[in-house]
């Protein structure tokens, strides 16, 4: 069979359950135990026990909480895609409707529409009277760590942005004069975004932008990467895969980068900058994809986490205690689906019934929800919105 005719006849199927999540892992066992002392050789000790052995129960630690993750909800929104989070129940969705099927001549035309939605009431409101933009402008923002600015790119169409820092608690914002081709960066720390600004010949520009708006090119001694595809910052360091997947790290003041991990397809730092999600694969194909916690200094952190034919849209929660991701194996009884990894408890738990994303995961502020969108036959597409107990 072609795998990826199966993947795409996959993807089409947009199922969701509503149960209970249960780890991979066997549950702890009770919480006392039972101990025998040995007989004691002494004449006091022998009167003592009468020459028997002694029972002594030992209290121990009260067990963790059972594992596994237990939905409470599930909101679903027809033809509709997350595009941000503004509370824990308050988001933007674009809705994606069809004007005109498509014939056999002529493509399908669709119109795009923007909401504030609020998952309390069910309240919908159109948003495009609100954003300022102009018509045909993407508005993309990313706020530093500390929440106290954000980085605005506003995309004229899809080859140019215009970028700014905006200070959050007085609205100031400052120009940043650089050529933008890419999305690409992250906040490095809370006074700097790094961008991958790419070009139209080559990679492009690294540029370290401080929250005045003044940037300095970062240098990167790397004859072998040709574009970033995989690339993130975070705690003072640049994280990011060359042409042959290997992941390497740098500083905006050492130009030459330290390898971290070979065979590497994706990363994604956590918020906390303290573990990478890497999913893996041999460049032969002759191995399934792996998925694996690394530390930033390139040494993975426990065992396996998942495991094959298609790794991808990995999402940290925004405290950086869950990792979602997603799992496609042609083999059945494989992993199948999207599961979400507790990094205090180590497991692993998948999320009801086989299905696959078509857009990334997406966490509400507490990490309390999670937004799953999926192909939809009749409606494009569908999001849904699991509430977690």
């Amino acid at each position: 069979m072609n795998k990826g005719k199966y993947i795409a006849g996959l993807i089409a199927m947009a199922l969701l359950s509503t149960g209970i999540l249960f780890g991979c892992d066997a549950e702890q066992e009770g919480s006392k135990q039972v101990r025998s002392t040995p007989d004691t050789t002494d004449q006091s000790g022998s009167e003592a026990t009468g020459g028997k052995r002694e029972l002594t129960v030992v209290k121990e630690r009260k067990p963790p909480a059972e594992q596994g993750i237990a939905v409470q909800r599930i909101h679903q929104m027809n033809g509709a895609n997350i595009e941000k989070w503004f509370s824990d129940h308050e988001l933007e969705i674009q809705v994606t409707t069809v004007e005109k099927q498509a014939t056999a001549t002529e493509d399908a035309q669709f119109s795009y529409h923007r909401f504030l939605v609020d998952l309390e009431t069910g309240e919908r409101l159109s948003t495009e009277e609100q954003t300022g933009a102009d018509q045909g402008e993407v508005i993309k923002s990313y706020l530093s760590p500390d929440g106290k600015y954000s980085f605005i790119q506003t995309w004229k169409d899809k080859y140019k942005a215009v970028n700014e820092i905006k200070n959050m608690a007085t609205g100031e914002r400052h120009k940043v004069v650089v050529d933008n081709y890419m999305e690409v960066g992250g906040w490095i720390n809370n006074d700097s975004y790094v961008l991958a600004a790419g070009s139209m010949k080559d990679r492009g520009e690294l540029w370290n932008i401080s929250v005045d708006g003044t940037r300095k090119k970062i240098e990167l001694q790397d004859p072998d990467v040709e574009n970033f595809t995989e690339f993130a910052a975070g705690n003072g360091k640049i994280y990011y895969t060359d042409a042959k997947g290997r992941m390497k790290s740098f500083t905006p003041t050492q130009s030459r980068p330290t390898l971290l991990a070979k065979d590497v397809s994706t990363l994604s730092l956590s918020p906390n900058s303290q573990r990478i999600a890497v999913s893996t694969s041999r460049s032969d194909g002759q191995e399934d994809s792996r998925l694996l916690i690394y530390d930033t200094g390139g040494h993975v952190q426990g065992l396996l986490i998942g495991k094959g034919d298609l790794l991808s849209h990995q999402s940290w929660s925004p405290d950086s205690s869950m990792l979602a991701f997603a799992v496609y194996t042609e083999d059945q009884g494989g992993m199948n689906g999207i599961y979400i990894f507790d990094t205090i408890s180590g497991k692993v738990s998948p999320l009801g019934l086989s299905y696959y994303p078509v857009y990334p995961l997406s966490w509400n502020p507490s990490g309390t929800r999670l937004g799953i969108t999926v192909d939809d036959k009749e409606k494009l597409i569908v999001t849904h919105v699991v509430d977690f107990k």
